[in-house]
Formats: structure tokens, sequence, C-alpha cells
């Protein structure tokens, strides 16, 4: 059976193959699950998700107060009627399906997606650096969005440095659209099963959830 993968599933790959293996398609169990205390950042990065969210869709009025220089942006975002976390799920042929289904080839979430006559928009809040593989997902979630919107000859997908008040955006074009989903299937297929999925030691491993310093089986 094909599994399922997503933006961080192929990154995962990409760092190391037997985490891929140990989390996709063994379903291994990891260490002890992160908390507050042990990673800190990532709790911080979904505590800030979470209240752009809220504002968005008029939960509160006011962004906590590192982020209220995105006070004004954010309700503008709500006015254009922008919608938070959006799932998407597509399967080997390029067709929409269900977020679970079974048949599903790739999936995930837009942060945010703005949808109007004469804009299509995605956003993706970021906490901490600028990292290359950015780039990456701006590729999958600019091709989804132009899956889901042909009426949209392009999008913008921007990533939101929320620390840096930065944006790193790329446009994509739907002339490119057939050439996106040949790249997007190769990357899909290079990560089946059955091959070796070798360990791939580095700097990541001190938080991999299989390391064995951090409880899990792996012996990096």
């Amino acid at each position: 059976m094909a599994i399922t993968v997503s933006y961080s599933g192929i990154s995962m790959y990409k760092d190391c193959p037997s985490a891929f293996y140990r989390k996709y398609v063994a379903k291994e169990e990891g260490g002890a699950p992160p908390t507050r205390e042990t990673a800190p950042a990532m709790f911080r990065g979904t505590d800030l998700h979470n209240a752009i969210e809220e504002m968005i869709l008029g939960k509160r009025e006011r962004l906590p107060k590192e982020l209220s220089g995105y006070d004004g942006f954010v309700k503008q975002l709500a006015d254009l009627g922008a919608k938070p976390e959006v799932a998407f799920a597509w399967d080997a042929n390029w067709e929409a399906t269900g977020f679970d289904a079974e048949e599903a080839a790739i999936r995930g979430f837009y942060d945010c997606k703005v949808v109007t006559p004469n804009q299509l928009t995605i956003y993706e809040w970021k906490t901490g650096k600028v990292y290359p593989e950015h780039v990456t997902q701006r590729h999958l979630y600019g091709m989804s969005a132009m899956l889901e919107h042909p009426e949209h000859e392009s999008v913008n997908v921007i990533t939101t440095y929320l620390d840096l008040m930065e944006n790193m955006s790329t446009t994509y074009h739907s002339p490119m659209l057939s050439t996106y989903k040949w790249m997007w299937t190769k990357y899909i297929n290079k990560c089946q099963p059955p091959q070796p999925y070798p360990m791939r030691p580095s700097w990541k491993c001190r938080t991999c959830q299989f390391s064995k310093k951090n409880g899990g089986k792996c012996p990096n």
C-alpha cells in the first residue's frame, strides 16, 4: 500500500530516510512526546499560530504583545474573508480526495488562504529562522491552491517570518501545473517502500523523536 505523505514527511525523508520509515511505514512509537519544557520553541510557534487563527475567525480582538505589529494586517485578512488552517489532499492522479482517505497520496494544511475574484494567496506563518526548504513548501502549496482554484491563473505563496517581520514570496502560474505535478509525483514516489531507508545522522538527531537519547529506538 502506498504511504500518504506531506511536506513535512518528504522533508523528513530528505533529512533521514530511516526516520521517515519509522514514522510513516513502520509507524514506530517514538520517545516521550515533547513538552513545553523540552520543546518551548515548538509550543510557542503553535500558540502564535492559534492566536492568528482566532483573530481571523473573530474570536479575539488583538494578538499577543509579541505579534502586536501584525494586528492591522490580520484584521485586513479577516475583512477579505481569509480562511485559516485549510486542509487539502490529493490522490495519485491529482484529484481532490478526503484528508484521511486511503487513496490520499499527499496532504497538508495552509495556515491561511485568501480567495477573491482577483486574488489567490496562501500564507504560511513561521517563527524563528529562514530555512531554504521553505521554498519547497511554497511550491507544493502553490500547486495545490491552483488545482483547487482553476479560475485563477496564478497564486502568490507567502512565508511570513513573524519574529523577523519579513516575508518571502513566490508566484506560481497555471501553465506550469503539468510540470509541478510531475515533480511532486517524483517526490511522492521516491519515499515509497520497499527500499533500504538508511540512517542519515546529523545535528537534527538531537530533536528527532526516534533518537535513542530522546527515548526512541534509533541508535543515533
